[in-house]
C-alpha cells in the first residue's frame, strides 16, 4: 500500500546511507468521483439558537456535520446582523479510516421563518440512503435506528446517478438597493484608476488582506472578510460581512470573485458519548481552506467553491484566473500515525495527490503539496505532493515555481538551503529540478528569476570555534537544472543580509550590523557576480523598492530599536552609488508594517506618492536635571510623500489614525488609492482622505 512505501521510503533515508540522484518517485494518485445532495429546511417552527446539522450514511461508516445559528427576525428599523458565519466542516472518513465522505457546503446563518437549501458533496455510491438532521444544540441527537425526536428537522433522501456536479457557475441577479447614487462627479468604473498590490513579480499576483477592483474594497480583520462600498468616498458603507470559524490570512479579487485563503484546525466530528467518556478522535492537524465567492451582488456574495486541504499555509500565487498553492504537512513520529495529504472538494471529492519523494538522505521530512485551481470554471483541483522538508520560501515567475527548505541541522558546519524548481503551465505542475546552495534565505525576495539564471542572495552563519560564529553573505547563480554557475563569497564579514533587490542584471543589497552597506552587485556575467560599487550610512534599509532605473527607495530603521528611517539612494554610477537623502521618523520603539511586509508599500510613481503607514513613539523628555522623565502618547497614521530625484522626500500630509490612546487594532496597515481618494486600513476601520486636498478627511467606515 502506498502509505506503507512512504513509511519505508522515510526509513531507509534517514539511516545514514549515501545520498542518490534527485530523481522523482511517485507514490500514489486517489482521484475522488462525487455527486451532490441537497435537502430542503423551513424554520419558520425553529427557536432562536445554534443548530447543528448531521448527514450520516445509513449503510456505510460516513459522516458530515456543520453549525449555524437561527435568529430573531429583525423588526422594522432594526439592523441587521453584522455578520453571516460559515461553520466548519468536517466529514468522517478522516476518524474513521473509511474510504466514503460527507462534505456538507457553508452555511450561513439565518432568521425564522428562513427556507433554504441544506447542500454538499459524497463520493457514496447511487442509491445509499442518507439521514438528514438539524437539531437545537440544547438537544441531543438521535441514533439511526430512532425516530427524530428533537427541536428541528429530519428525513432521509436517496442517492441517485443522475445528480451530477453542475458544469458553470452559479451568478445572483443584482438586487435593488437604497443606497446613495453615486454624485455627478463620479468616474465611471470601468475608466477609474486605482492602485494594486505591491508584488514582487510582474504578472504574478500576491495575496493580500486588502484588495480593490476600482469600486468596492475587499478586506480581512480579524476572523472576518468585509466588502465596502468604497467610490465615492461620500457613499462609503459596509456592503456585507462573514466571519469564520479560522482565521483568514489574505485574499484575491479576480473575475468577478474573491478567493479567501484561511487556515484552521480540523475538529471533530458530532459523536455518542459515555458518561466521562468520547470516543477519542485523533489526527485533526492545521488544514488550509480556500473559499471562492461570486461577488456580482457585492451584498450578497455566494460561495461558488470550497477547497480543504491538509498542512498549514505557505504562500499562494495567482496568474490569470489560475490560483497555485502550497501547504506544508509534517511526518509524524512515530511513522505509524502518518496520513498522506488530501485535498477536499466540494466540486470534486476528497483525492490524495500523486506523492514524490527524491533520494536524498540526511533531512528532516515533510509533505509540501502544491496545488492549483482555475476560479473562472468548475474544474478539479490539480495538485501533487512531494516528500521534502517544509516549504521555508516560496518564489513565483510567471512559468516556474521554486520551494527552498532551509536545513539548519548545521551538519557540514553552516546552514544551508535546498532549492527545487517546479514548471507551472495552465494548471499543470511538473518537477524539474533540485540544486543546494549555502546559507540561508531572508525572505522572497532573495530569489529571483532572470535570463535562465536564478540568482539567490543568502546569510551564512559558519562556525568559526566552539565561541561563536563567523557570518558573511554570499550571492549564488544557478542555471536552469539549478547547477551552480556562479558564486560571490565573503559579502560584508560579520553582518547578515537586512534587504535584498534584484533589478535585471544588478542586485541591490543591504547587510547591517552597525552601520549599513549598501552594495551594487553586478549579475551581467553569471559565471562572475561582482561587486560594483559599495556605501556606507548610518542605519540600515528592511525594503528596497526602485523609484526608477537610477534610484532606490530604502525604508528601515536609524537602529534596530531606534526611529524609523527612509532613504533615498542614486544608483546611476555603479561602481559610486550616493545617499540622495534620509529622514528620520519617530523615537525609540517606532515601527512600520513595511519593515516586515512590502505589500504594506504604496507607491505610484505617475502620481507621485509613496505612502508609509507608521507608529511613531516620541523621544522620552526629562526635566532640566534628568528627573520626572516620561515618553509623549503615540502617533499612528500614514506619512504621504512625493519624491524628487535630485532632492528626495517631499512631505505632502499625513492621516491620523489614533494620536494618544491605541490597541492592538488600530495600528494603520494597508493604504490604497482609487482616483483622488486614500484609503488608509486597520483592522477597525477605513479611513478615507482627499489626495487632491491636501488629504483631507472625507469619511470612515468600522470594521469592528
Amino acid at each position: 500500500a502506498t502509505r506503507e512505501e512512504v513509511i519505508a521510503f522515510i526509513r531507509a533515508h534517514t539511516e545514514g546511507s549515501a545520498p542518490q540522484p534527485e530523481e522523482p518517485v511517485q507514490m500514489q494518485v486517489v482521484p475522488g468521483g462525487t455527486r451532490m445532495f441537497s435537502f430542503d429546511v423551513d424554520t419558520k417552527s425553529f427557536k432562536p439558537d445554534e443548530y447543528i446539522v448531521t448527514v450520516d450514511a445509513i449503510h456505510e461508516k460516513a459522516t458530515g456535520t456543520a453549525l449555524f445559528n437561527v435568529l430573531e427576525r429583525p423588526v422594522p428599523g432594526q439592523s441587521l446582523p453584522s455578520a453571516n458565519s460559515f461553520s466548519r466542516q468536517t466529514s468522517s472518513s478522516e476518524s474513521y479510516g473509511g474510504v466514503y465522505f460527507i462534505r456538507i457546503n457553508p452555511i450561513r446563518d439565518h432568521y425564522i421563518g428562513d427556507a433554504f437549501a441544506i447542500t454538499g458533496t459524497t463520493n457514496l455510491t447511487s442509491n445509499e440512503e442518507l439521514l438528514i438532521q438539524v437539531y437545537s444544540s440544547s438537544f441531543k441527537p438521535t441514533m439511526k435506528s430512532q425516530s427524530g425526536e428533537f427541536s428541528g428537522v429530519s428525513g432521509t433522501i436517496k442517492l441517485s446517478s443522475g445528480q451530477p456536479l453542475p458544469t458553470v457557475v452559479p451568478t445572483v441577479a443584482a438586487i435593488h438597493t437604497n443606497a446613495p447614487a453615486p454624485s455627478s462627479t463620479a468616474v465611471p468604473a470601468a475608466t477609474r484608476e486605482f492602485s494594486t498590490t505591491n508584488v514582487q513579480v510582474k504578472q504574478v499576483d500576491e495575496a493580500d488582506i486588502i484588495k480593490t477592483d476600482g469600486e468596492n474594497i475587499y478586506v480581512v480583520s480579524g476572523n472576518c472578510m468585509h466588502i465596502v462600498r468604497a467610490y465615492p468616498a461620500q457613499n462609503a458603507e459596509v456592503l456585507s460581512t462573514y466571519q469564520f470559524t479560522g482565521t483568514p490570512e489574505a485574499l484575491y479579487i479576480n473575475d468577478g470573485k474573491v478567493v479567501l485563503i484561511a487556515r484552521d484546525y480540523g475538529i471533530r466530528p458530532f459523536v455518542e458519548c459515555a458518561p466521562a467518556a468520547c470516543r477519542g478522535q485523533s489526527g485533526y492537524g492545521e488544514r488550509t481552506f480556500v473559499y471562492v465567492f461570486s461577488v456580482n451582488d457585492p451584498k450578497k456574495p455566494v460561495l461558488v467553491r470550497q477547497l480543504d486541504i491538509d498542512g498549514h499555509y505557505s504562500s499562494s500565487r495567482m496568474i490569470g484566473t489560475r490560483l497555485y498553492f502550497v501547504t506544508a504537512t509534517p511526518v509524524p513520529v512515530p511513522l505509524d500515525n502518518l496520513q498522506l495529504p488530501a485535498i477536499r472538494d466540494d466540486h470534486g471529492g476528497t483525492s490524495t495527490p500523486a506523492v514524490y519523494a527524491f533520494n536524498r538522505s540526511g533531512q528532516e521530512y515533510a509533505f509540501s503539496t502544491l496545488g492549483s485551481l482555475d476560479i473562472s470554471r468548475l474544474e478539479p483541483v490539480t495538485g501533487k505532493t512531494f516528500l521534502v522538508g517544509t516549504a521555508g520560501t516560496v518564489y513565483v515567475s510567471p512559468s516556474t515555481l521554486y520551494i527552498a527548505v532551509p536545513d539548519t541541522s548545521y551538519s557540514r558546519g553552516a546552514a544551508s538551503t535546498t532549492i527545487y524548481s517546479f514548471a507551472i503551465d495552465n494548471g499543470k505542475i511538473t518537477y524539474l529540478a533540485g540544486g543546494k546552495v549555502d546559507g540561508l534565505l531572508l525572505s522572497q525576495y532573495s530569489l529571483d528569476e532572470y535570463d535562465g539564471y536564478l540568482r539567490v542572495a543568502t546569510t551564512i552563519d559558519a562556525s568559526q570555534n566552539r565561541w561563536g560564529t563567523s557570518t558573511s553573505s554570499m550571492v549564488t547563480v544557478l542555471d536552469t537544472s539549478l547547477r551552480t554557475t556562479g558564486i560571490l563569497q565573503g559579502i560584508a564579514p560579520n553582518e547578515r543580509i537586512y534587504a535584498a533587490r534584484f533589478m535585471g542584471d544588478r542586485l541591490y543589497l543591504v547587510t547591517f550590523r552597525e552601520t549599513d552597506p549598501f552594495f551594487v552587485i553586478g549579475l551581467s556575467d553569471p559565471a562572475r557576480p561582482k561587486i560594483l560599487g559599495e556605501l556606507k550610512i548610518p542605519g540600515y534599509s528592511s525594503y528596497l523598492h526602485p523609484y526608477d532605473a537610477t534610484h532606490i527607495i530604502g525604508i528601515g530603521k536609524d537602529s534596530q530599536s531606534g526611529p524609523v528611517k527612509i532613504a533615498l539612494f542614486d544608483v546611476a554610477d555603479m561602481n559610486d552609488p550616493k545617499l540622495i537623502s534620509s529622514q528620520s521618523l519617530g523615537g525609540e520603539g517606532s515601527s512600520s508594517p513595511v519593515l516586515t511586509d512590502p505589500k504594506a508599500f504604496l507607491f505610484d510613481k505617475e502620481r507621485d506618492i509613496l505612502v508609509l503607514p507608521l507608529h511613531l513613539e516620541d523621544k522620552y523628555r526629562c526635566n532640566a536635571i534628568g528627573y520626572d522623565c516620561y515618553q509623549p502618547p503615540a502617533w499612528g497614521g500614514v506619512y504621504v510623500y512625493g519624491i524628487n530625484p535630485k532632492t528626495g522626500f517631499i512631505l505632502k500630509g499625513k492621516v491620523t489614525h489614533y494620536d494618544g490612546y491605541y490597541g492592538d487594532t488600530s495600528h494603520v496597515k494597508r493604504a490604497l488609492y482609487i482616483e483622488n481618494t486614500l484609503y488608509t486600513m486597520s483592522d477597525a476601520k477605513i479611513v478615507m482622505s482627499d489626495l487632491s486636498k491636501a488629504l483631507e478627511r472625507m469619511n470612515e467606515v468600522k470594521l469592528l
